[in-house]
């Protein structure tokens, strides 16, 4: 089977977020018995140089370059560079839309630039001859759209992995979509008079999924829906929930070169304290105490994250003996709280502006616990990053997280700690059980659950196989 995946995100190449480290996962679990391509921005900010093979494609089919229009000669002036990376091939869009920007979000005329890399990402699907189209959130979804309405339509899967974030734009801003190579009728994505590109791609996709079941259940009514729901409640027979998996061998501490001391189930407690100590002196707070607990958080500084409901409960238990290591960038005052804890209090909190790889898997193996307070969650990775390292996830009781953690009434069963979301008593109350668990002999027990768990891509990706097989039958 040839699957061409079209994303913004990629790892190492383009990373925002858990898209980029969950496509990069299944690609490469998927290139073991597949062809597998996918199709990304050419940005000037790569996290890495690929591996160039000098093949080059066109990013637009001659039937739709009989004008000479903006767009047109656009995408003229723009190609696919191919490139490889673990078995898979890679297509970056190479056009002066992206060239200049260091990172793929955040920009001015998002709406366009997306657009003509969701063309380009179709025009490629066409080329190549593939057997699936498999595009992902927002920024690739008018793809499907052309996909829905080509001549030669290819079987295709949309995933959202965010609901909150749809691509609207006012209408005066995406004319182009009616005129060459689009030729789009835009008012099926109409949704509160904006042209929502989230919307385009539920619409068009012969199968939609999203990053876990539990998220898919609560994308179906409102508020998870984010006005979508009914879009979704009309596709449902076609809308599945597949859990995320993760790279085993990326995040393995047996194997782990960026962590300090690599260890296993068997000596996780050594590795545990080496790493810890190693990491405080990294971070220039060597006197902090090494017998209590270490939380992890590392994520987006946004609302969604939960973030200030964690702030509330910190201040709510300031006697607790936690300390605390956050990595992350977000909203500006998000960001200045952290950093004046950091400042003002050096003995219990250690705050990273930004993102850092490294730094993220030494968090991972040196904490004890590690704290993830969303208010909505798709799925989530770090949780199971964190079961992999023998670190206790604290988790609020949403989406992917609730899929993948459960606080058992028996140890044998337990595979972390779960509060109520946007409830800073209820995660008071969790940290409080965190410290009762670090000095008990019950976390011998949680820890060697979670270190037994797998969530490689084996079996996931065996799902999406299926929903592969479903889409081409359409089309038959």
């Amino acid at each position: 089977m040839k699957i061409l995946h079209a994303s913004a995100e990629y790892f190492p190449y383009i990373k925002m977020g858990g898209l980029a480290d969950m496509l990069a996962s299944l690609t490469k679990e998927q290139a073991k018995t597949e062809e597998v391509y996918v199709a990304l921005p050419y940005i000037g900010g790569l996290g890495k140089s690929p591996q160039w093979t000098g093949r080059e494609y066109p990013a637009l089919l001659p039937n739709d370059a009989k004008t000479d229009s903006l767009v047109v000669s656009i995408l003229k002036n723009s190609k696919f560079l191919e490139a490889e990376e673990s078995g898979v091939k890679l297509y970056f869009f190479q056009s002066d839309l992206f060239q200049s920007l260091n990172s793929v979000y955040g920009h001015a005329e998002e709406h366009f630039r997306f657009a003509m890399f969701s063309y380009a990402c179709y025009a490629l699907s066409q080329i190549l001859k593939v057997d699936v189209f498999h595009a992902h959130d927002w920024h690739t979804a008018i793809a499907l759209t052309l996909q829905k309405d080509s001549a030669n339509p290819i079987p295709s899967v949309f995933t959202i992995h965010n609901l909150a974030y749809q691509g609207d734009h006012p209408f005066w801003m995406t004319g182009f979509l009616k005129e060459e190579p689009f030729r789009l009728i835009t008012s099926p994505f109409d949704h509160d008079g904006k042209c929502n590109y989230m919307k385009a791609g539920i619409l068009s996709a012969d199968k939609i999924t999203t990053v876990s079941p539990g998220y898919r259940e609560e994308t179906l009514s409102e508020p998870n829906g984010f006005g979508l729901s009914y879009c979704l409640q009309q596709r449902s027979g076609d809308y599945r929930g597949i859990l995320n998996g993760i790279d085993s061998e990326e995040w393995n501490p047996n194997k782990d070169k960026r962590i300090y001391k690599t260890y296993s189930a068997k000596d996780w407690k050594e590795g545990k304290l080496k790493n810890k100590t190693e990491l405080f002196k990294e971070i220039g707070r060597p006197s902090l105490p090494l017998d209590v607990p270490l939380v992890g958080l590392i994520g987006r500084l946004t609302h969604q994250k939960g973030f200030p409901t964690f702030l509330q409960a910190f201040s709510e238990r300031r006697h607790l003996p936690h300390r605390y290591v956050v990595l992350g960038s977000g909203e500006p005052e998000m960001e200045k709280t952290f950093y004046y804890l950091s400042e003002t209090f050096p003995d219990v909190f250690y705050f990273y502006k930004g993102y850092n790889e490294n730094l993220a898997h030494k968090i991972e193996a040196a904490s004890d616990f590690f704290l993830m307070p969303s208010l909505f969650e798709p799925c989530g990775l770090n949780q199971m990053y964190s079961h992999n390292y023998g670190t206790i996830p604290i988790v609020s009781r949403v989406g992917g997280l609730k899929d993948t953690v459960e606080e058992s009434n028996i140890p044998s069963y337990k595979t972390g700690i779960v509060f109520e979301p946007n409830d800073a008593g209820s995660l008071g109350y969790a940290l409080e059980r965190a410290k009762d668990l670090f000095g008990s002999q019950e976390r011998d027990i949680v820890v060697k659950n979670i270190m037994d768990l797998d969530w490689s891509w084996k079996k996931r990706k065996l799902e999406y196989d299926l929903v592969y097989t479903k889409a081409i039958e359409l089309k038959i």
